[in-house]
């Protein structure tokens, strides 16, 4: 059953919405499914731009037929080789052997990794020096390595001013009856889950998102075409998406509070943690943030941590170490290059020093451009009178830092 959407007059959406998987890349919980998609310029030379993950091939394939009406397929266009997105190039190839496959120099050597199964004679290398006429339409293309393979391209239809984006500006989701953004209410149902594609996917990357942005800078873009979530095609759509975009690759908070994230085994860290929370509300700190991280998957906790300027760890020793749950949250953290931020750490054991405390030092001290607020705050099995001293003295230092920013 083929479902399609007209993007212009004759470049279309034939991508595929994934309900089925629970984890993308079989890490990232998607409750809200995922698109992949594709696209369909329909021209004196057809050309499909990027494919879709085998799981949905067989919908994707009878998109494709339906629009050739019995022609041949001329090209296709390969921006990314990541599987979700050539899973099922091998199989679009060999259903259509006269279709030139077009692609950076890399992308057609991960074809054959992927597929083993050399075509050279069907190549097209494509670069920023080369264009692909269609007819109507002429294709530019222009390399974003590490956006975020190494591979990577924009394609630009000069024609209709689209930008097909590869994995930039993309979001998890699947789509809700249509392919553009501007038919959804974005902000609600895809602005969350943009922010937690990007930084569960891209956030290591920003520096080459930010290169490829000023290399299409200067393009009249009508539409940004994504390989995930809506197109953008309204002009106030495509500014926020791009705002938003460098920003997240700049890491620049979008909110000035704190967000705590915690782990407790018995709730004396969890109540540590309220606690902090209240006294910086009491303190004029707004939209203060708590976390659970044994409750909260680390893909959707680490939204936060793009999003609010000031974290705060709270965590438990365990086994004369930090808990497994804290411990590999702040490693993720530290892997997609978290900078920028202000932290502060409170630390739990009974019967040991403050070995969490400790560890969650030393993990943190390696963000770049973070800054530690005060030294960690010790509670001893329980918050007590003399924790509260110290979480009421951890209060004053973040509550004044944000404050102070504001003014």
């Amino acid at each position: 059953m083929y479902h399609v959407q007209p993007i212009t007059g004759d470049v279309y959406w034939i991508g595929v919405n994934d309900f089925v998987t629970n984890r993308f890349e079989n890490i990232i919980p998607i409750p809200h499914g995922v698109s992949y998609n594709s696209y369909f310029i329909d021209d004196e030379k057809t050309a499909v731009v990027d494919t879709v993950d085998a799981l949905v091939m067989e919908d994707f394939l009878d998109n494709v037929e339906y629009l050739l009406h019995g022609r041949h397929l001329d090209y296709i266009i390969v921006n990314h080789m990541e599987p979700d997105h050539s899973s099922s190039l091998l199989t679009l190839a060999e259903r259509y052997p006269e279709a030139k496959i077009a692609g950076s120099a890399q992308a057609l050597r991960m074809f054959e990794q992927f597929f083993h199964r050399p075509m050279k004679d069907r190549y097209v290398v494509i670069g920023e020096k080369v264009t692909l006429p269609l007819g109507r339409h002429t294709l530019r293309f222009f390399a974003a390595p590490m956006v975020h393979w190494p591979e990577v391209t924009f394609t630009y239809d000069e024609t209709d001013h689209i930008l097909f984006s590869a994995d930039a500006f993309g979001c998890f989701g699947a789509l809700q009856g249509s392919a553009f953004a501007d038919d959804a209410d974005y902000r609600k149902d895809y602005e969350d889950e943009a922010r937690r594609y990007y930084t569960c996917i891209v956030s290591k990357y920003g520096q080459h998102v930010l290169a490829a942005m000023k290399k299409v800078a200067d393009l009249p873009i009508r539409y940004i075409a994504p390989l995930h979530g809506p197109v953008f095609r309204e002009e106030k759509d495509r500014a926020l998406i791009l705002r938003q975009t460098a920003r997240w690759a700049r890491w620049e908070p979008e909110v000035r509070s704190a967000a705590i994230f915690y782990t407790s085994v018995y709730g004396n860290t969890a109540s540590a943690a309220q606690t902090l929370a209240w006294k910086l509300r009491a303190r004029g700190v707004a939209s203060v943030k708590v976390v659970d991280l044994c409750k909260t998957d680390a893909a959707f906790a680490m939204a936060d941590v793009m999003k609010y300027s000031h974290l705060i760890f709270a965590s438990t020793t365990y086994n004369m170490g930090l808990y497994p749950v804290m411990r590999y949250f702040l490693a993720m953290a530290g892997e997609h290059l978290v900078k920028g931020r202000k932290v502060a750490l409170m630390g739990n054991s009974s019967w040991a020093p403050n070995v969490a405390g400790k560890i969650m030092k030393e993990m943190v001290s390696t963000w770049k451009d973070c800054t530690l607020l005060g030294e960690p705050v010790h509670i001893l099995s329980a918050p007590g009178p003399k924790e509260d001293a110290a979480m009421d003295a951890l209060a004053d230092i973040i509550a004044g830092d944000i404050q102070q920013a504001e003014r």
